[in-house]
């Protein structure tokens, strides 16, 4: 298994221990939320080849100034070699859900940057994008003929059929459990197009003590429930859709 958006720098030195020694974790995506998290996973990936790292700014917090912007993406520059992903970026969603006077043009102006800047590198996108943002995101993505894109913890109602004619992968965390519109995202997406992830350290509700690969088989549980594959059919191209997207072995 392999979970496709962990925050790996925001867990302690055992849990990470744990993780990377797991048998039943072939890898795990980490993502960084800025320049400082980058360095932390590069750091990581360098003692623990199991991880795959991905350099972005998170958009859910205080938008960095235009000197710290450019060091990130000079960093990305200079680490590319090192790097699987360009993430997590995207739009901050639920920010402007707690003050709606915030200013979306920033956020906007970095992420089409960080989109100019995947296309400049042949590096695919792990985004941050929910709801009325798909649609936003989508214009952005095809504006600059993106290939290869990653919405994690995929939320939209509006966009979901346009985002269904798209190429790009959605990713379910263990909210598929009970979270219905999880599920129908689950049901419509193409098989070729779903990956799994738990966001860690996000505790979701009845697995606040579950290990990653637990998660993650809780999600492939009902993913055979919700779906007519059978579990080695979705576990085989789960596996099939990581090592396309992100080039992982």
């Amino acid at each position: 298994m392999f979970d496709s958006h962990i925050h790996l720098d925001q867990l302690d030195v055992s849990q990470i221990e744990q993780i990377v020694s797991d048998p039943l974790l072939q890898g795990i995506l980490a993502v960084s939320t800025d320049l400082e998290s980058a360095e932390t996973l590069l750091a990581l990936k360098q003692k623990f080849p199991k991880i795959q790292i991905a350099a972005g700014f998170h958009p859910e917090q205080v938008l960095i100034d235009d000197k710290q912007q450019q060091e990130l993406f000079d960093w990305i520059i200079k680490n590319q070699a090192n790097l699987t992903a360009i993430g997590e970026v995207g739009l901050p969603h639920y920010l402007k859900r707690q003050n709606p006077k915030l200013d979306y043009q920033p956020y906007l102006a970095l992420l089409e940057q960080f989109v100019a800047l995947s296309k400049r590198l042949n590096l695919p996108l792990n985004l941050h994008i929910v709801h009325d943002d798909v649609a936003i995101m989508l214009n952005l993505l095809e504006k600059y003929q993106i290939q290869y894109a990653h919405f994690h913890w995929f939320k939209t109602d509006d966009s979901l059929e346009r985002f269904l004619r798209t190429p790009y992968f959605a990713s379910v965390t263990p909210d598929i459990l009970w979270n219905p519109k999880t599920q129908k995202i689950a049901q419509n997406l193409p098989l070729d197009r779903l990956l799994i992830e738990t966001d860690s350290p996000w505790q979701h509700e009845s697995l606040e003590n579950a290990s990653i690969s637990q998660q993650l088989q809780a999600i492939l549980a009902q993913l055979v429930t919700l779906r007519t594959e059978s579990e080695s059919v979705i576990r085989l191209q789960i596996r099939r859709n990581y090592q396309r997207l992100y080039g992982v072995v």
